[in-house]
């Protein structure tokens, strides 16, 4: 179990030791400490097992903010309301919702990939669709089980697209895995 800020007995990892090492030859460079001060602390720092070892090293050289490693934000923090709503428009408007955001998005933006995204998944959804309610038909009685299977599987894949073009994510559907069929091209 990780949290954003561990607690100072965790033991250290090879990138805290290296970002230790850094900030006390940054005090050194600036003349903060001098070399003798430099060796001692540096053998700490390459001695320590937890955070508080790692701490101890670096106390009155390097303020405690910067020990705490950067909080990762998601790449993509633009477009993604426009990015969603493509994915999600195609639960009321097949490909027109998913078209029409392609075509306002910015070229080469993540709203217009992720609105190729979409249209090109519900243009594959919508030919299995049509194969397989034709096929189910000539091998089966059952054809309404396996339409409402399938219209399961495209409805939780379409919700789920629109999920991770809401956070940022670069999240590639199974189905145009699988089926690369791309009608609109996603880094126009």
């Amino acid at each position: 179990m990780s949290s954003l800020f561990p607690s100072p007995a965790t033991t250290v990892t090879t990138q805290e030791r290296q970002r230790a090492e850094g900030l006390l030859k940054d005090a050194y460079a600036q003349g903060r400490i001098d070399e003798v001060e430099l060796d001692e602390r540096m053998t700490l720092v390459l001695g320590s097992e937890q955070r508080t070892d790692l701490m101890r090293a670096c106390s009155g050289v390097v303020p405690v903010q910067a020990m705490i490693p950067p909080i990762p934000r998601p790449a993509v923090t633009r477009g993604t309301g426009l990015a969603s709503l493509a994915h999600f428009s195609a639960l009321f408007t097949w490909i027109i919702g998913p078209w029409l955001a392609y075509q306002v998005a910015a070229p080469g933006s993540y709203a217009r990939r992720e609105a190729a995204k979409a249209f090109n998944f519900q243009v594959v959804a919508s030919v299995l669709a049509v194969v397989t309610g034709v096929v189910a038909s000539l091998l089966t009685e059952s054809v309404g089980v396996v339409m409402v299977i399938g219209w399961l599987g495209w409805f939780l894949l379409t919700v789920f697209g629109g999920v991770r073009a809401a956070g940022g994510s670069d999240w590639r559907n199974p189905v145009t895995r699988v089926i690369n069929w791309q009608v609109l091209d996603p880094q126009r």
